[in-house]
């Protein structure tokens, strides 16, 4: 073996021979014991034909010609030099074999190596990505506990056996790792979801994942969020309440918070403690017009008319004109019609609702076609016709709603 490894470097030109065997440095081997090798070579001699190989090593390794660099750490090895180049050696020999397809011998090379290198990170997490390509559970697993136990809080390492345990389907096990990934880093969105979804397969709550890492600190407002949404998808709105209001201590403003918390009276049929909420949050967030909206339409819901409309007056301002405000504010107006009209609509319950469909038809020209349906049931029902008009005086040319329940209106509609 050795002469067929001479031939071969006989091959490479002399002068890459002899710069190379100038710049490796003769050291003796790192247990203070000579290299095997025969007895007419000195220690020294050893050393540097051991150098010389294994640079020739590397470079087939950069070259991928994995053949030959098998072919050469080998020999290095054979020439007793494995221990005092054991960094240098093991991992790229794998590497090596696993280019070649050769991954049982990788696995035979890796194990090699970590008899001298058992702290060694990179040799580790190579031979764990091995044996995983093995489909060897109980190796794989060996090498990522080993490389857990030198810092137990990488989370690269926590990562890994997290998914090794799912794959494996060994749920309680996985959830124990993802505890302690969370515990070196509470936000990580992967652990945070690995954990719901674990829970979800065992049958648990989600949510107590949320409320674990919030409970664990109180005053972390985005994990009370956290907590609050997921507890509002579940419908829990009573808990919504009760988590937003203690979150509020820590952050009076805040915009997430309160949302929360008026959503969640809403739901509760609190109408007087979501619209405080959401009036509160209309000052914190002067700009968001779908606050003012939901304000308007609880006014509404109240039959609050004036305030309804007031309210629905700012949502259109605050959004610069969206089609969803107008549709807000004509149904402020349809409401007023549709409260004070009787049985048989009069002239005036048609023109406030003929108010409502100008807003409607206002808000399709601005894209909101929700507002079609609404239009067009009015056109054929509720608004004024020519026939309306005709008893009326003809120095009518549009009017303003009269009547108890509309005097306070301002806006016109044109007689036709």
């Amino acid at each position: 073996m050795v002469r067929k490894k001479k031939e071969k470097i006989m091959r490479l030109s002399l002068f890459s021979i002899g710069f190379a065997m100038f710049m490796v440095s003769c050291t003796p081997p790192e247990d203070g014991a000579s290299p095997d090798t025969s007895s007419n070579q000195t220690s020294a001699e050893v050393n540097q034909e051991c150098d010389l190989y294994l640079s020739f090593a590397i470079t087939n390794f950069q070259n991928r010609d994995f053949q030959s660099t098998v072919e050469n750490f080998n020999y290095v090895i054979d020439l007793g030099c494995g221990k005092r180049k054991a960094r240098d050696i093991y991992q790229w020999l794998g590497r090596a074999y696993i280019e070649l397809g050769k991954q049982d011998s990788a696995s035979i090379v890796f194990k090699q190596g970590l008899k001298f290198l058992p702290d060694d990170e990179s040799l580790l997490k190579v031979a764990s990505w091995n044996a995983g390509k093995m489909g060897d559970f109980n190796e794989q697993l060996f090498y990522l506990d080993k490389w857990l136990s030198l810092d137990e809080t990488n989370s690269e390492v926590l990562e890994k056996l997290s998914d090794l345990y799912k794959e494996n389907e060994m749920y309680e096990e996985q959830i124990n790792i993802l505890n302690m990934w969370l515990s070196v880093d509470s936000s990580n969105k992967k652990a945070n979801a690995e954990k719901k979804a674990t829970y979800n397969i065992l049958g648990k709550d989600e949510t107590d994942v949320d409320k674990e890492r919030w409970e664990a600190d109180p005053s972390n407002v985005q994990y009370g969020i956290d907590y609050a949404n997921g507890l509002q998808d579940a419908g829990n709105d009573e808990k919504v309440v009760s988590v937003c209001n203690e979150l509020l201590m820590y952050e009076k403003y805040n915009v997430k918070v309160l949302r929360l918390l008026a959503d969640a009276y809403l739901n509760l049929y609190q109408e007087d403690e979501a619209l405080k909420t959401f009036e509160n949050l209309a000052k914190v967030n002067p700009s968001d017009h779908s606050v003012f909206m939901e304000i308007s339409e609880i006014y509404s819901n109240k039959e609050d008319f004036n305030s309804a409309l007031e309210w629905a007056e700012k949502a259109i301002v605050a959004g610069g004109g969206k089609g969803e405000t107008y549709f807000q504010r004509a149904e402020v107006f349809f409401s007023i019609a549709e409260t004070c009209s009787g049985e048989v609509l009069t002239f005036w319950d048609k023109i406030v609702f003929e108010i409502s469909w100008q807003d409607y038809n206002e808000a399709i020209n601005k894209g909101y076609y929700r507002a079609k349906t609404r239009r067009d049931f009015l056109t054929e029902n509720n608004i004024t016709s020519t026939s309306d008009w005709f008893m009326r005086p003809d120095s009518e040319k549009e009017v303003t709603p009269q009547g108890d329940c509309y005097s306070w209106i301002d806006r016109k509609v044109k007689r036709k």
